[in-house]
């Protein structure tokens, strides 16, 4: 059995001890040992599921050990400490060819909580339990395909090593390859959670000579000074556009990066980028925005979408963790508690007041 917790729909989510079956043909079973609480966790719970195979086991950031193969895994073995992916990707279709591995066909399987062949190894009282993002990190257990299981190395700490599986992958690929951040750069970075301090973070590693937080939470702009940032804007008190054209004498940054993704801050990220600058959106805030194209058209600017950093998994993880053993990359200050996985919905509430950059649930 193992513990997890488990969202029903609009009525939210309860702690439940559930049945993992072993893993089939191309699987693995992996005891977590850490998993990340992110803004999509979150965003799932508000929306109550909607579009997802109920109930499921929440979480989709997590790192932990393998102790079961199914038939014909040869990549990872038991005793393999391993993050997992939140995409899956082949290496071989045109969007792994043309380097956008994370929009690979493959990655399209578990966006409904079921694993490939449309089940879960899930179950609780007969009722099958599907897997957010077909991984289901907030269960003690994790039955998941081999291939989205990335082996890493063994000294690196679980609870760091689990926040690269999405939150820091995505806000660093954001920078370093949607934002081509380059040495010599100013940027932007709005909305400091744990995506955006990564972000940040991409860009000081990237050498950006100027990385401008905003933020409208003292707190967060705290951990962003900490990690990197060379000046910060209280978007709840200032402006953010005016203070950051004051900041680079007029001209705007080179690189907007918006993780909030809200009409409001989207129109900021154009609206603060020099002529010719790139802006990069990751936030999922607001469905949809309406912008003034002639903004960005008679500017020359361009506006890209990131999609998980849109970096290849198994080779970006280990070069996130050499990152990290080297020092360059601070995510000892990203992990801000250790919960257990009945303080979840108190990593929310902290989460949503700017208390921490990131809650890791390293207990069942």
């Amino acid at each position: 059995m193992a513990r997890a917790a488990v969202i029903h729909g609009p009525e939210g989510f309860d702690i439940l001890d559930l049945k993992v079956a072993p893993p089939e043909a191309g699987e693995v079973r992996v005891r977590m040992s850490a998993a990340g609480v992110c803004h999509s966790d979150l965003n799932v719970v508000h929306r109550g599921g909607t579009g997802m195979f109920l109930p499921a086991v929440l979480g989709h950031e997590g790192a932990g050990i393998v102790e079961e193969v199914g038939a014909g895994v040869e990549d990872v073995a038991v005793g393999d400490h391993v993050v997992l992916a939140v995409v899956a990707s082949c290496g071989h279709c045109r969007y792994c060819l043309k380097g956008q591995p994370t929009l690979c066909d493959l990655g399209r399987f578990g966006r409904g909580a079921r694993l490939r062949d449309g089940t879960t190894r899930l179950s609780v009282d007969g009722t099958a339990v599907g897997q957010m993002a077909g991984l289901g990190t907030w269960s003690a257990e994790a039955v998941v395909p081999s291939d989205v299981a990335i082996r890493i190395d063994p000294a690196m700490p679980m609870p760091q090593a689990a926040i690269i599986g999405c939150g820091v992958v995505t806000g660093y690929g954001a920078a370093t390859v949607l934002g081509e951040v380059a040495t010599g750069d100013t940027v932007a970075v709005i909305g400091c959670g744990g995506v955006g301090l990564s972000g940040l973070q991409g860009a000081r590693i990237r050498g950006a000579e100027r990385v401008i937080a905003v933020d409208r939470l003292p707190a967060k702009l705290g951990y962003a000074t900490a990690l990197g940032a060379t000046d910060t804007v209280d978007a709840s008190a200032t402006d953010p556009v005016e203070a950051v054209l004051e900041l680079t004498g007029g001209e705007g940054v080179d690189v907007a990066l918006d993780f909030v993704g809200a009409q409001a801050t989207a129109v900021q990220a154009i609206n603060m980028t020099r002529r010719g600058g790139r802006c990069v959106f990751t936030g999922l805030a607001d469905p949809t925005w309406t912008l003034e194209t002639v903004t960005f058209l008679r500017q020359g600017k361009t506006l890209r979408g990131n999609y998980m950093g849109m970096l290849p998994f198994r080779r970006a993880f280990p070069e996130l963790i050499e990152l990290y053993q080297q020092g360059r990359l601070l995510l000892d200050e990203m992990v801000s508690r250790e919960i257990a996985i009945d303080d979840v919905a108190d990593a929310f509430r902290a989460m949503e007041a700017g208390e921490v950059a990131r809650s890791v649930v390293t207990s069942w």
